[in-house]
């Protein structure tokens, strides 16, 4: 969170790489019929929200942050829904792929045991007043966001379990360059056992 990964993404989609997020697939499944009756069950109607057409009823996902976020229980609730189905997408789209390169942006890899899926791994790290003060920019409550970091594998122990730690403390030149270097790297990757997602 407040990394600056989805930037470094973006500079590889840039650099014609297709991308892969984590976070855009599960936001699609916050609009299955069936997840929202399961998670309107769980938490009330108060969580829906008319779309400006007044067409279609929708997720406020900020306030099923603020209800699942600060809670483990529901945070697991939460992953026992929408990680299935995402999974189940990652898996499709590396099967029906013809491209020779897919990188995928997964907010909580290692939480959600899926190191194994994958042949290169690269941490996005930058200090935590660093994030603290990006995520208060876009608007994250501070101690709201240091809670939500609590729950999440600490940048110490990632670096032992990547492949690869770019540093992005505030320079934008620095992190697209690192894309660059990395999008020239792939050809000599070597691949790595991997398991399915799904």
């Amino acid at each position: 969170m407040g990394s600056g990964k989805s930037v470094f993404c973006n500079f590889l989609a840039a650099g014609s790489l297709r991308v892969i997020s984590a976070d855009a697939l599960a936001n699609k499944h916050l609009e299955d019929p069936e997840v929202v009756r399961a998670l309107v069950n769980r938490y009330s109607k108060d969580i829906l929200f008319f779309t400006e057409d007044k067409t279609k009823l929708k997720i406020n996902r900020k306030l099923l942050a603020e209800k699942v976020f600060n809670s483990v229980t529901e945070t697991n609730y939460l992953n026992s829904i929408i990680h299935p189905l995402v999974l189940k997408d990652f898996q499709q789209i590396v099967e029906q792929s013809a491209e020779k390169a897919l990188c995928f942006e997964v907010p909580l890899l290692f939480e959600a045991n899926l190191q194994d899926c994958f042949d290169y791994i690269i941490l996005i790290s930058a200090p935590l007043e660093t994030l603290l003060q990006r995520l208060e920019k876009r608007g994250e409550d501070r101690i709201k966001a240091q809670q939500r970091l609590l729950h999440q594998l600490p940048d110490t122990e990632k670096r032992l379990l990547v492949d690869l730690v770019i540093e992005n403390e505030s320079d934008l030149d620095k992190l697209q360059k690192a894309a660059a270097a990395f999008i020239e790297k792939i050809p000599y990757l070597q691949y790595k056992k991997t398991r399915p997602f799904a």
